[in-house]
């Protein structure tokens, strides 16, 4: 980034009306490496670089607040000015604008490091008695086709095109007036605050702990999670009984469920059937009515189609009708105008006579008006002449007025400046002898307070050094991971135990599903020879024959074939002649016997079936029981694997543990003793270090306490001394005033007396003029009189020329409307032709028309009628063709539907539609609750075990993430400030070496030095045998050459890739003595060629504007308070 170019308007003492520019890239400042910004105190140095930080951040550092931000708690006393409704704090931005202007600016054009040319303005405006919020605004600058363009950006964006925020700012482009020193002699904790500003990552290490703390609350959230939901499935797992009890249960009510859905289906089959037949019986009725009506509707239209044939007959004739109405309507209207023509012409005529009598008058007048000019031009010639003489005289009396007025003026003045002078002399002596009273209480005061603390800075700094002692040799990173692999240690043993407890249950259980599983193969053998002797096929077959012939002897065609039935005659079905049964005494015992055999052989069959049924109900749940046992010994071989592979690790991390409980349990006791020691060892080291920690601040703080009371009193001093020295000079000053106040009186009042005189003279002079210019032409000026002559000739020969026009446009108009007459009557005799004609025609065609259609007759009215009526023909026509479209279509539907009951009626169900109902909410109401609750119980177990498999690893590695995490939590802390210490310790490093640097330019002299495990800085003092001395020993010059090598540090170590090729320096360099001052100055300047950058310092030294021949010159303009710049040379 390069500074081009920077324009001030009123801002501070820059009050120039047509502002301040300075360029940077043309003329002196463009050749040089380094320059200097010289002038007075107070004449605006630092606003050139309050004006630089506006412009960009909308802040200064004398002014650090923009409008809306908060006020610093500081308040305003007193009332405000009369007139002034709004008062600013004290760091609102907007206090630079120059007191009594109204508006304010700055504007800065820079080159970007992305290569692009930027203007950023800031402008202040004071409205009334108001300040209006500060505006800013951003404009990007390009060429283009010759010409420069600009193109607004966000204002907001300037950070991230510059790349830096306004702190970094501060430390890297622009080191402000009183922060050299800042770094150096700022507290531990503030050295912390400015490293982390200084690399942008304020919250950095906060953050790194926070997100720390996160993953550890994280993992020990994500194990109780873990064990929650293990908990939970643990739950719903379930024993191998209950497991074979459930799936028989679902078996079953499986099977029901099926054959109640297949029912249904039937059901809704047949029931749908009957929707559809009373959707076709409304369909049938509904395509009736729609007949029905259509027919109506073309009924309806029988008028209307005698009237459109009428219609389309008589077509020709209503067109010979229109155009006889429109010749008749033609004949009047030309009569109508016939009428008006000859009235407008007599009334024309008339007008055309009376503006001849007014155009008479007018002449007259013109005359007249000639006459009263010549007359009073003589008259007229004389009062001008009078007039530019008394112009002249009237003139100098007015001036010689204006200097009676100034003369009085200027003697009120005098003597007042006389009485104010003697209050002075009274004011200054009595302010001489109150100064020179303070002056001597206050030495005396600083004196004693002084000295007390002194004593308090050494009593800190003995009891600091000596805590800070107890510290050597130790070291918190060494204890932090002793701790650490303490509780590592501690909880692998912890593991281990628990991951051989549950190897062993893991195998017990392994082998009772083992024997479990042999049982129940045993058994499912056994019952597959169970039911493979049992055979129900032979039995029902035997039944079945045994149903019939029971069903044949007892029905009633058999019973009367039995009765008719004689001995000695054959039977007709088989032919025997010998009938036992014939008799119902011998026929009722045979069948009561078969009866009881069928009763029997049912009974077996029951028996059968039930045994059937339970040993494949049975065979089932075995089954069941088989599958889940061998699901149940995979999982547990795989779980055995894998905690096997668990140990492994373990073992491996740890080869001399043995493979035992209670070996590892021996070995608990001694873990656990050695984590609670690391942990005590880190705690007492932290107590320490917060102690030391606690006594640097108390040593900080009285060490800060003397060198803000050094700098006080010494302000004290230095002011109460510059006020006594004032007040003895503004004595001085007031009693060599007098005598030059009383001759300027003296003066002032003799020429006061003279220009009574000579105003006098001259107003008598001026009315006598006046005089005799009025008796030349009254009260009037001559050439607005002459004018107003001028004017009535000029108004009079006017009306005549406007009066001659308008009787030559009368003329015009009779001959226009004479012409129009005649030939409306041309029009009228032929329209009245055509009338004729066109009658005739018409009484043709009727005549042709009733000869042609015997027994219809028309007449010239019918064809009026015809010819007035508003029917919309064409639409009537329309309407017809739809109506019976609409009639066809309903013929077709209603056969169409017809057809479809019929064949529908083909396929009606054999149960009726209320039987159909009935069955389907008797089915309907089954419900099936029971099996929903046994699948989802079953479904929770199969998950339960699954999850339960998985889960068992993700445990293990969620017990080892979690450990891991509190112990890192444990160690850095959860608030960022161990982290932070530790980091900003190396940070510091890398500030000093780059700060040393820049010192060995200046003075070998002086090498910086960081105290071990902290953030304090030594000195190095290679001219006092390598002395290590306290940063609050170094005197001023020391102080400056020190800070200034840390600030160009911080500068170098803030910008890190990004460039800059300004650096402004706003500091007294009047501490230096003169061969360091111009080491100092020849270092800056050699910044051009070493880092790029131009360099620009403000200070008031001799020896810095003898060396730096480059200058912008601040020039106060006399004592207004006002300044303004020149560029040197």
């Amino acid at each position: 980034m390069r500074f081009l170019k920077l324009e001030i308007l009123n801002l501070a003492s820059l009050d120039r009306q047509e502002g301040e520019v300075i360029d940077f890239e043309h003329g002196a400042l463009a050749d040089s490496t380094i320059f200097s910004i010289v002038g007075p105190t107070g004449s605006g140095k630092s606003t050139l670089l309050d004006a630089i930080c506006l412009a960009l951040y909308n802040r200064a550092p004398r002014y650090p607040r923009k409008k809306g931000d908060r006020n610093q708690n500081i308040e305003i006393f007193g009332s405000p000015e009369e007139g002034e409704s709004n008062r600013l704090a004290p760091t609102d931005s907007r206090n630079i604008l120059t007191r009594g202007r109204k508006t304010g600016y700055s504007k800065l054009t820079f080159l970007a490091n992305n290569g692009m040319v930027y203007r950023a303005e800031w402008h202040v405006r004071f409205q009334r008695v108001r300040y209006e919020n500060a505006q800013t605004a951003l404009y990007r600058i390009s060429m283009k086709d010759g010409n420069q363009v600009e193109e607004a950006v966000d204002w907001n964006s300037l950070p991230d095109i510059i790349g830096l925020d306004y702190e970094q700012f501060l430390r890297t482009v622009l080191i402000a007036q009183g922060s050299f020193a800042n770094f150096l002699n700022a507290k531990e904790n503030e050295r912390y605050e400015l490293l982390e500003k200084l690399i942008g990552g304020d919250d950095t290490y906060t953050r790194i702990s926070e997100k720390i703390d996160e993953h550890r609350r994280a993992a020990v959230d994500n194990l109780k999670e873990i064990r929650a939901k293990l908990s939970a499935y643990e739950q719903d797992d379930m024993s191998e009984e209950q497991l074979a009890e459930l799936n028989a249960r679902i078996a079953k009510l499986e099977e029901s469920a099926a054959q109640n859905r297949k029912e249904l289906d039937n059901i809704k089959t047949s029931l749908d059937w009957y929707t559809r037949e009373d959707n076709i019986c409304k369909e049938i009725k509904e395509c009736g009515n729609n007949l029905e009506l259509a027919n109506k509707a073309v009924e309806a239209l029988a008028g209307q189609k005698t009237r459109l044939a009428l219609h389309d007959a008589t077509l020709d004739a209503v067109g010979i009708y229109k155009n006889i109405k429109e010749t008749e309507q033609n004949i009047v209207k030309l009569d109508t105008d016939i009428k008006s023509a000859e009235e407008q012409t007599n009334t024309i005529k008339a007008n055309v006579d009376k503006e001849n009598s007014i155009l008479k008058k007018l002449r007259e007048n013109h005359q007249t008006a000639l006459y009263e000019l010549e007359k009073q031009k003589p008259h007229i010639n004389r009062a001008r002449s009078i007039k530019a003489e008394l112009k002249a005289t009237v003139k100098g009396v007015g001036e010689k007025k204006a200097v009676v007025a100034n003369c009085k003026q200027a003697t009120t003045a005098a003597q007042k400046a006389l009485d104010g002078n003697l209050e002075e002399i009274s004011r200054a002596e009595d302010n001489v002898k109150r100064n020179e009273d303070t002056y001597k209480v206050l030495v005396s005061e600083v004196e004693d307070n002084t000295s007390k603390l002194v004593k308090s800075v050494a009593s800190a700094t003995e009891a600091y050094t000596a805590e800070a002692a107890k510290a050597d040799g130790l070291n918190v990173v060494t204890l932090q991971k002793a701790k650490t692999a303490a509780d590592a240690t501690l909880s692998d043993i912890n593991s281990a135990i628990k991951t051989l407890q549950d190897l062993n249950d893991k195998k017990m259980r392994l082998n009772q599903n083992v024997k479990e599983l042999d049982a129940l193969m045993k058994r499912n053998g056994e019952i597959d020879a169970e039911i493979g002797s049992i055979n129900t096929e032979k039995l029902k077959k035997e039944l079945d024959t045994l149903r019939h012939t029971h069903t044949l002897m007892t029905s009633n065609d058999w019973q009367a074939h039995r009765h008719s039935l004689h001995d000695g005659k054959p039977c007709p079905l088989c032919g025997a002649t010998d009938h036992p049964y014939s008799d119902d005494a011998a026929f009722v015992p045979v069948i009561s016997e078969l009866a009881m055999l069928i009763q029997n052989k049912e009974t077996e069959l029951d028996r059968l079936t039930q045994t059937l049924t339970r040993l494949t109900k049975e065979q089932g749940s075995v089954g069941g029981s088989i599958k889940q046992i061998e699901r149940t010994i995979t999982s547990t071989e795989a779980d055995v694997k894998r905690i096997t592979g668990d140990w492994d690790i373990l073992h491996d991390r740890h080869p001399e543990w043995i493979a035992t409980s209670e070996a590892l349990g021996k070995l608990l006791p001694v873990a656990e003793q050695s984590a609670k020691d690391t942990a005590k060892e880190l705690d007492l080291y932290n107590a320490l270090v917060k102690r030391i920690d606690s006594l640097r601040k108390a040593k900080e703080k009285a060490e800060k306490l003397l060198n803000e009371y050094k700098e006080k009193s010494d302000k004290k001093l230095k002011s109460a001394e510059q006020a006594k020295n004032t007040a003895l000079t503004l004595l001085a000053t007031a009693k060599g005033k007098t005598e030059n106040l009383q001759a300027q009186l003296k003066e002032k009042k003799e020429a006061l007396a003279a220009a009574l005189a000579d105003f006098n003279d001259a107003n008598d002079n001026a009315a006598r003029m006046m005089a005799d210019m009025k008796a030349e032409v009254g009260d009037k000026d001559p050439d607005k009189y002459e004018t107003e002559l001028t004017e009535r000739i000029k108004e009079a020969n006017d009306n005549v020329t406007a009066k001659t026009d308008e009787i030559t446009k009368l003329d015009n108009k009779l001959g226009v409307l004479s012409g129009k007459m005649e030939a409306g009557k041309k029009q009228l005799l032929l329209a009245e032709e055509k009338l004729r004609l066109r009658s005739d025609e018409l009484d043709a065609w009727i005549a042709d028309f009733n000869n042609m259609y015997e027994g219809r007759s028309i007449t010239v009215a019918d064809i009026s009628l015809l010819y007035s009526a508003t029917d919309n023909w064409e639409q009537i026509r329309h309407e017809m063709q739809l109506k019976n479209d609409a009639l066809t279509k309903a013929n077709a539907l209603l056969e169409k539907v017809t057809q479809e009951h019929n064949e529908h009626l083909a396929t009606k169900p054999s149960t009726s539609f209320d039987d159909l109902v009935k069955r389907k909410a008797e089915l309907e109401n089954q419900s099936d609750t029971e099996l929903v609750e046994k699948k989802s119980r079953k479904q929770r177990y199969d998950y339960a075990r699954q999850q339960m498999g998985k889960m068992h690893e993700s445990k293990l590695l969620a017990e080892r993430t979690a450990g891991e995490w509190t112990a890192i939590t444990d160690a850095i802390g959860s608030d960022g400030r161990t982290l932070r210490k530790i980091a900003q310790c190396y940070t510091l490093s890398f500030l000093i070496a780059h700060a040393n640097a820049e010192i060995r330019k200046f003075n070998s002299r002086y090498e910086l030095v960081q105290v071990k495990h902290s953030l304090g800085i030594r000195v190095i003092d290679h001219d006092r045998a390598d002395d290590i001395r306290d940063t609050t020993s170094l005197s001023g010059g020391e102080t400056f050459i020190v800070s200034l090598g840390l600030a160009l540090g911080l500068s170098a170590l803030s910008s890190r890739n990004i460039s800059f090729d300004n650096l402004f320096i706003d500091e007294g360099f009047g501490t230096l003595d003169p061969d360091t001052l111009a080491t100092v100055i020849d270092s800056l300047a050699m910044l051009q060629s070493s880092q790029g950058k131009k360099v620009g310092v403000i200070s008031h030294t001799d020896t810095m504007s003898e060396r730096i021949t480059t200058q912008i010159r601040i020039i106060k303009n006399g004592n207004s308070g006002s300044s303004h710049i020149e560029v040197y040379p």
